[in-house]
């Protein structure tokens, strides 16, 4: 053996001892998925539990924050997030204009919203000739706040519709008098108490088909990326199963991601609001009834030109593959 080739064997050897080294590693690197959600509040403890449960199923998930529930829509469909989970009406009016974009769970089927108004607003009625803070067009908050002044019997052009940010942008706003009301989490109802905000309606009582948050993917990552998919809903299973049963736990996640002071009584109140009313789902069912009146008011509204079946807009075979590889 000439030592040109004794040379090739030794490099060949080496590399497949080089190989075999790296080779458990690499196959059990984590998966990267990039999950948006709109800003840490109080319920930050219940949103971020799940990526705690990512490694679980090889998963490096990683949470990306949003201002508010309008802006994941242009990210997912650019291809910067894997998945988001928010309002289901801003994806909604996605789909409906067409968007490849799918329903692939529901974590919060249920509705924790409230419409706030400051201390001299005391009843619906009052909110007439006044300014009300909501986000963009087929939002929750814009959704809510108008469903509710249907139910008084309000015209819309009654009242301003202001854009005034995310949902704690919002409540800044109310406080510091740029707008007399605004739509936004039942989490801010303590704080509400401290400074004279008046309750003027609540979305478990006036709306309560609302649904305040699904998971949402494009059509295109269902395909190319259904493993990783599968194992993320999984992850959220576990996540949410396990933040429903311990509570301090929990609601201490929520202080450090939100950054709340001691005082700050939202994450506890949204907790047990939402244990209480049970809003969150871990088995991520998702509600075509609640999204189809979601559509329905989206149509009625005027946010998108006619209503459509939902069920076009749903795929439910990766969260029904995610219950069957729950791991203990």
């Amino acid at each position: 053996m000439t030592p040109r080739q004794r040379g090739a064997v030794r490099a060949i050897l080496n590399g497949a001892i080089f190989g075999a080294l790296l080779g458990p590693i690499a196959a059990h690197a984590a998966d990267k998925w990039r999950y948006g959600v709109v800003e840490a509040k109080g319920d930050a403890g219940l949103i971020f539990m799940p990526s705690r449960f990512g490694t679980k199923y090889d998963l490096d998930i990683e949470m990306v924050e949003f201002a508010s529930s309008t802006t994941p829509v242009k990210a997912l469909i650019s291809g910067d997030i894997d998945a988001f989970t928010a309002s289901p009406g801003v994806a909604l009016t996605a789909m409906s204009r067409g968007g490849a974009l799918k329903f692939v769970g529901c974590n919060w089927p249920g509705a924790t919203y409230t419409l706030y108004g400051a201390p001299d607003i005391k009843t619906m009625a009052d909110l007439k000739g006044k300014s009300v803070g909501v986000s963009g067009p087929g939002s929750m908050p814009d959704l809510f706040v108008r469903e509710a002044l249907m139910a008084k019997g309000i015209s819309f052009d009654q009242v301003t519709f202001a854009n005034a940010g995310g949902g704690s942008d919002r409540f800044r706003a109310l406080l510091a008098g740029v707008v007399k009301a605004t739509a936004t989490s039942s989490e801010f109802e303590p704080e509400a108490a401290k400074h004279g905000i008046n309750i003027l309606a609540q979305a478990h009582v006036v709306t309560p088909m609302f649904s305040r948050n699904c998971i949402v993917t494009t059509a295109k990552t269902i395909v190319e990326k259904r493993d990783q998919l599968v194992r993320f809903l999984a992850a959220n299973m576990d996540g949410y199963d396990y933040a429903l049963t311990h509570r301090d736990e929990t609601n201490a996640l929520a202080r450090k991601i939100a950054k709340l002071s001691d005082d700050d009584l939202s994450a506890v109140f949204i907790y047990d609001e939402t244990v209480s009313q049970k809003n969150v789902d871990p088995q991520l069912a998702i509600p075509a009834d609640r999204l189809q009146w979601i559509e329905n008011a989206l149509a009625r509204h005027g946010a998108i030109d006619t209503e459509k079946d939902v069920k076009a807009f749903m795929d439910d075979t990766p969260r029904l593959a995610a219950l069957k590889i729950r791991k203990p």
